[in-house]
């Protein structure tokens, strides 16, 4: 079964679970878990959400990308909830991308229901071919 390892926020935890369905997920709630949970053992896909960890998703990713044991992991940013007033969705988009993200999916776009949480599952899907 494929492992993607999970770093966001408690309460999108039902969102994440509906739209990875069928996989095996890690959760992790701080950079600090996050970067053991990947030095204890290869995941398949990391997911980090905006707000991990106090809005560590780009100090997750720069771990990720550095690290030559990870730097091939594939990783998707998401956005799942309002906020970041200052920063627009294009913004985080375009941050993720220049710090080597896979991919970026703003939530917000999508209801918080299955057709909506297709989008995720499609994304995460692309990267866990077998």
């Amino acid at each position: 079964m494929k492992k993607i390892l999970v770093a966001d926020v408690p309460h999108m935890d039902d969102r994440y679970s509906a739209a990875l369905a069928g996989w095996e997920l890690a959760w992790v709630r701080t950079l600090s878990e996050a970067c053991q949970a990947l030095d204890a053992g290869p995941c398949d896909l990391v997911v980090i959400g905006a707000y991990f960890d106090d809005a560590q998703m780009f100090d997750l990713l720069r771990y990720i990308r550095a690290d030559e044991e990870h730097s091939e992991v594939p990783v998707i940013c998401v956005r799942g909830q309002p906020g970041f007033t200052a920063v627009s969705g294009r913004t985080l988009e375009l941050t993720c991308k220049a710090l080597a993200a896979d991919t970026f999916i703003d939530l917000l776009h999508f209801a918080d229901e299955a057709a909506g949480n297709a989008a995720l599952r499609a994304a995460a899907s692309q990267f866990l071919k077998d």
